[in-house]
């Protein structure tokens, strides 16, 4: 197995550098000076570049050939299993590397870093045009990136696959079609349900100091542990790993309404658990590595909306957010959860409701098909993003900032990115009825504020395999099914007393 201890220390040496990389991203998000922008890019071009070759060298393939050839049989020997596994997923992942020029991925990493910079000021200014030409040379590159690595049916297809392998559009649209068809009559029942709940009864003083305590009382009940993590502030909340015991969450807080960095903090610490189950001696390989965005994505939306949004989780804290926030003093507790769970089509994706927000989704995926095949031109994105967009919710678009420039995914080339939000919605909530079924007094532990034996559950089912199965597998393993809609329409319906 001389071949496999070499393709580990590789492997390993090549998260090294993207965990590097990670760091210098992950500063540039927080603290780093503006200026500092032009050579931020030149770095983290050389670290991608570095990374890709090293990934890439003919000598990995060699390694993964002969691990291949003398693999034996695993005979319910876990880490035999464990070893086929990793072998696997680095010749998908090499053959997939090996397709891409490194002057390619060195672009991609230079042009998105720079390009971050520029959206962010174009949405500032609500200017469309400044960031055009800038989401032109970005196409450019993904479209390259997806033609190397080629594809049956669609461009897009190959972008998909990056983030959540085996997705397609042949069976993401229907499925897709499918919730959008389910949720059409659900809206106005769900709307009406929530009707009552005046969201102005919420504004008032809430003082930063105040919710970052708050907030990490939390995300420390969750599990989420703070030695090995940390909060900080930025424009667009995300979270990152740079390390086995090193994990970055961020949130964006406003002083009218506490409740937006909350379930920001609860959505990025779903995902921060998700990095902190996986195995830390497993680091650099597959097997200590998230298995795709669709399933990492459910860990954030479980945490932020089934337990978050729940009437169990208000029960246990509202008392103690009264106490950080006296401005809810005069709010009772069955009003503040109505509101925080209210219903109604808005502008901006990160603060939607739960119903109405793969609508978000439904808008974007349509969008980043037709700009990736050339079906639609940069410069008419504005026009067809608040069209139809005005068809999906009935609200007019004020302005680009508030439009097609409110996400920076694009900025930094995630193309097939935003399908994984619906598929962990879905999945977030076949799992979340799993644990309900298998976890004997687990809706009591959720009443009590206690959520160990969720967590658990998790790792063992979610986060611990790595990549040792495919999204599909895992969730068959763990829920019993295949992705699906009926959970989250179930979900939908139980909540609201619609069922």
């Amino acid at each position: 197995m001389h071949a496999y201890d070499l393709l580990l220390q590789r492997s390993r040496e090549v998260a090294g550098y993207n965990s590097t990389a990670s760091v210098l991203a992950w500063d540039q998000e927080t603290y780093m000076p503006e200026k500092a922008a032009p050579y931020r890019a030149e770095q983290l071009a050389q670290l991608a570049g570095l990374a890709h070759r090293l990934a890439t060298a003919a000598e990995v393939g060699d390694w993964i050939k002969a691990c291949e050839d003398i693999m034996p049989a695993c005979a319910d020997d876990l880490e035999c299993e464990l070893r086929q596994a990793n072998v696997r997923e680095w010749r998908r992942d090499y053959d997939r590397a090996t397709k891409l020029p490194g002057r390619l991925v060195e672009d991609l990493a230079k042009t998105t870093s720079l390009a971050r910079e520029h959206w962010a000021k174009a949405r500032g200014a609500s200017d469309f045009s400044a960031f055009a030409p800038w989401l032109e040379k970005i196409l450019g590159l993904v479209r390259e990136q997806a033609d190397c690595w080629g594809y049956e049916d669609q461009r897009y297809d190959a972008l998909l696959d990056a983030y959540e392998p085996g997705a397609r559009v042949a069976t993401l649209a229907p499925l897709f079609d499918d919730l959008q068809a389910r949720l059409a009559p659900l809206l106005p029942r769900l709307r009406a349900a929530t009707a009552s709940a005046d969201p102005k009864r919420l504004e008032g003083s809430y003082p930063v100091a105040a919710q970052q305590r708050f907030d990490r009382r939390v995300a420390e009940s969750m599990g989420f542990d703070f030695e090995a993590g940390r909060i900080d502030s930025t424009v667009h909340p995300f979270c990152t790993e740079m390390g086995p015991r090193d994990c970055r969450l961020t949130t964006r807080y406003n002083e009218n309404d506490f409740t937006s960095a909350l379930f920001g903090v609860m959505h990025e610490a779903g995902h921060g658990l998700y990095t902190q189950g996986l195995r830390p001696e497993q680091f650099g390989t597959p097997m200590g590595t998230y298995l795709s965005l669709g399933i990492h994505e459910s860990q954030s939306r479980l945490w932020e909306n089934q337990v978050g949004r729940s009437r169990a989780f208000w029960g246990h804290w509202y008392a103690e957010a009264v106490e950080q926030f006296p401005r809810l003093a005069s709010l009772p507790q069955a009003d503040f959860w109505l509101i925080v769970n209210r219903v109604e089509p808005s502008l901006i994706r990160v603060e939607a409701d739960e119903a109405t927000y793969n609508l978000h989704i439904v808008l974007r995926f349509e969008l980043e098909q037709k700009l990736v095949a050339g079906d639609l031109a940069v410069s008419d994105l504005p026009a067809a993003w608040n069209a139809r967009f005005e068809e999906l919710f009935q609200i007019p678009v004020p302005d680009d900032r508030r439009g097609c420039l409110q996400d920076t995914h694009w900025a930094l080339g995630l193309f097939g990115y935003f399908p994984t939000y619906t598929l962990g919605t879905l999945n977030a909530a076949q799992l979340f009825d799993a644990a309900l079924a298998r976890v004997p007094g687990l809706e009591d532990d959720l009443q009590a504020g206690k959520y160990a034996r969720l967590l658990a559950w998790l790792r063992e089912h979610v986060h611990e395999p790595g990549r040792r199965f495919s999204p599909a597998e895992l969730m068959i393993r763990a829920t019993g099914s295949p992705t699906g809609a009926d959970a989250f329409i179930n979900y939908l319906q139980a909540k609201y007393a619609l069922a």
